[in-house]
């Protein structure tokens, strides 16, 4: 128990303190009879400091267990028709494991309120309509909330849970979830970090922006296509077509370049070009089309010459063969 003097000593500055009456559990023993001889009788206005502990009515407690965790026990009731005495309410946190615990006010004040919604049955009745019950107005509450997490919102990027920001997303860290991770690497220094990973520059891809774009590619993260003519690589960056090569890839173009030169010369040597061919090809046709011709007129003319020359004569059938 403390006095007035322990609880207004500034040496020892009390930051949350919770009064009530009677020691209910210390050290995991019941404490009632060693409370009841502390007490003052006179302060009780409901009866004598017997009846109190031991009428049955609607109690309310605080206490911890062994790990430290609050414990807080609500029994409904109403005075001596229905709830529990307050022998019964300590043995009661005995059982459930509670070590240290004490009494707060019962009765008609003793309410229960979770996630904003009253939880238990009041035992007075409404000042409006006797009918129904309702809970009494009071000065003083034990309010217990969730640890909270600041920003409440995680800074938008994750949710609070039991007072620790989890983050959506695996590029988000941080207590807050404020701060963009992509890893030791960074992006290689070759892009920027987003909440969905590394954003390469361009010329640049992979999931640390290691890898120079393949041929044929250009552009952020490699997306766009080169347009440039008979399939040439562009720049990776720019996408132009006009560009010089470095170092080991430069030296392989010059060579497949000289090679396809070798190549076309050796075509020019055993054969005709291809505009050489279609010359070629138009003259043989002309000329099988002119002996086609040529052919045909040699045909209708010996018809021609060969009707003009037949002598068709009529000699009645009697002159042949004779008057018989």
């Amino acid at each position: 128990y403390l006095s007035e003097e322990d609880v207004l000593d500034q040496s020892n500055p009390f930051v949350q303190l919770v009064s009530g009456v009677v020691w209910l559990l210390r050290d995991g023993e019941l404490y009632i009879n060693q409370s009841r001889a502390a007490e003052c009788g006179d302060t009780q206005s409901t009866g004598t400091f017997d009846r109190f502990i031991n009428v049955i009515s609607a109690r309310t407690a605080v206490g911890h267990d062994r790990q430290g965790r609050l414990v807080l026990v609500h029994v409904d009731g109403q005075t001596e028709s229905r709830g529990v005495s307050l022998w019964e309410m300590a043995e009661f946190l005995k059982q459930q494991g509670v070590i240290n615990a004490i009494n707060l006010d019962g009765g008609g004040s003793a309410t229960l309120v979770l996630n904003g919604t009253l939880a238990n049955y009041p035992s007075e009745h409404c000042s409006f309509d006797s009918m129904w019950r309702c809970p009494r107005s009071i000065s003083t509450v034990v309010c217990v909330h969730e640890p909270r997490c600041d920003p409440p919102d995680c800074s938008g990027h994750g949710l609070c849970v039991a007072g620790r920001c989890r983050c959506d997303s695996p590029f988000w860290a941080g207590p807050a979830c404020d701060s963009l991770d992509c890893g030791p690497a960074n992006c290689s220094l070759r892009g920027v970090c987003s909440a969905a990973g590394c954003l390469c520059d361009a010329g640049w891809t992979g999931s640390n922006c290691t890898e120079e774009c393949p041929l044929g590619w250009f552009g952020p993260s490699c997306q766009s296509r080169c347009a440039c003519d008979h399939s040439c690589p562009c720049d990776p960056e720019t996408g132009s077509c006009n560009i010089t090569h470095h170092g080991a890839l430069q030296e392989h173009l010059h060579r497949a370049g000289q090679c396809l030169a070798s190549q076309e010369k050796s075509k020019d040597k055993f054969s005709l070009s291809e505009s050489s061919w279609l010359s070629l090809s138009s003259a043989l046709a002309v000329l099988l089309v002119l002996s086609a011709l040529g052919n045909v007129g040699l045909v209708l003319r010996g018809r021609r010459q060969q009707q003009q020359h037949r002598d068709y004569r009529y000699l009645p059938l009697r002159d042949i063969n004779g008057d018989s």
